[in-house]
């Protein structure tokens, strides 16, 4: 009996590599995006607090240079904010195209997982048409023994 050889299987071994590095970057851009969105969070909460901090202190009275440096102050945050959301942004792009790319090499290996399935449930079909007929041969052949006698 004769086994089963899939002609395609180094294809397919390449195609199971590839989807595990786009499993791996996947999950790279998952971790960039997680972490771009704490920054997000942390520059926003900042800028809460220096707002928190405006409006408590605005009773008394400030100089023009103490009033200078606040508006430069809340510039920055205001700066930290916008960097950190189109950051944020850049990595919720990454990630997308990240899964887009693991999807497709998920589906180009299951293309070729199924096609071995075929080759291998016509293989088996083969086998037993081929055990059949030598079945029938020797039956046949006994037969023809037993009609000679």
């Amino acid at each position: 009996m004769k086994r089963f050889r899939f002609g395609l299987e180094r294809l397919l071994q390449l195609r199971q590599r590839r989807e595990r590095e786009r499993a791996q970057a996947l999950g790279e851009a998952l971790r960039e995006e997680e972490d771009q969105r704490e920054v997000r969070d942390a520059a926003t909460e900042q800028l809460g607090r220096i707002g928190e901090q405006l409006a408590g202190g605005s009773a008394a009275i400030t100089s023009a240079g103490a009033l200078r440096n606040l508006g430069l102050t809340v510039e920055a945050a205001v700066d930290q904010v916008e960097a950190a959301e189109r950051s944020h942004r850049e990595s919720l792009e990454r990630l997308q195209r990240e899964q887009e790319q693991y999807g497709e090499a998920r589906r180009e290996r299951r293309v070729v997982e199924r096609l071995r399935e075929h080759r291998r449930e016509a293989w088996g079909e083969d086998l037993k048409r081929d055990e059949q007929q030598e079945q029938d041969g020797l039956a046949r052949h006994h037969a023809q023994g037993r009609d000679e006698s």
